[in-house]
């Protein structure tokens, strides 16, 4: 028989987990990952292997944010976290374009998928806590983190269609496009997203400039229209009270 302490602490970790506190532990992990881990990113570097083993536990942590019972959508989403995983080692073992292309690929479509249950969570019914808010930034981020990954794919496939200047040297390079050129791209794609339009660096192609509008024009949206929602939803509901 396990240890009454022992117990009631499983039980504090699964309720932090499965309620809309979790939303919170995922705003904390996003912002571990985006602002502590990847500016000191180097290739070859213990600070890269530990941002692609955090990269999966933040999204895991979304899982769990949004789980409640529902098991079977849980395992399957904890099948595909344990797939990118693999996905992300392989190009240590094997480095090609078609590899950086297939290990993007997964992580942007895990993060569809984690992105839109968590914005299901957050804009269900019920009262608007400090936690959904906070769940709603975390669904920001993670579509600055969605856009990083798109405009990999381009700049892998074509790494002339981004003029990063001399922020990357030999764009030529295999793993500098992984790791070096992935961190500018999370740099740029959440410069466009709040539209500062800094300028140092510009996307080049056609198809990376109508990414470039089409999340500029996103994160606009979501700010006006989620936010402003749940905003909204707030007052009226303390108004009424």
């Amino acid at each position: 028989m396990k240890p009454p302490a022992e117990a009631g602490a499983r039980h504090r970790i699964r309720q932090l987990a499965t309620t809309d506190a979790g939303l919170s532990f995922l705003l904390i992990s996003l912002f571990v990952l985006l602002f502590v881990l990847y500016p000191f990113s180097r290739p070859h570097s213990i600070t890269h292997y530990l941002i692609d083993a955090f990269a999966v536990l933040v999204m895991i942590s979304g899982v769990y944010a949004v789980s409640d019972r529902r098991r079977a959508l849980f395992w399957c989403v904890i099948g595909f976290a344990a797939l990118n995983f693999v996905l992300q080692l392989l190009p240590y073992a094997y480095l090609n374009r078609s590899v950086l292309v297939l290990n993007n690929l997964s992580t942007m479509l895990f993060l569809i998928v984690v992105t839109g249950a968590v914005l299901y969570r957050v804009l269900r019914k019920g009262p608007i806590t400090a936690h959904r808010v906070q769940g709603a930034v975390a669904v920001y981020l993670m579509l600055g983190l969605i856009w990083a990954m798109a405009y990999s794919l381009v700049f892998i496939l074509d790494p002339s269609s981004f003029d990063l200047h001399s922020s990357v040297e030999g764009v030529d390079d295999l793993l500098g496009i992984h790791t070096k050129g992935m961190g500018q791209l999370i740099y740029f794609s959440f410069v466009t997203m709040t539209t500062l339009g800094y300028g140092d660096i510009a996307p080049q192609s056609k198809i990376s400039q109508d990414l470039a509008i089409l999340q500029a024009l996103t994160g606009q949206i979501y700010l006006v229209v989620i936010i402003g929602r749940l905003i909204a939803v707030a007052v009226s509901r303390t108004e009424q009270e």
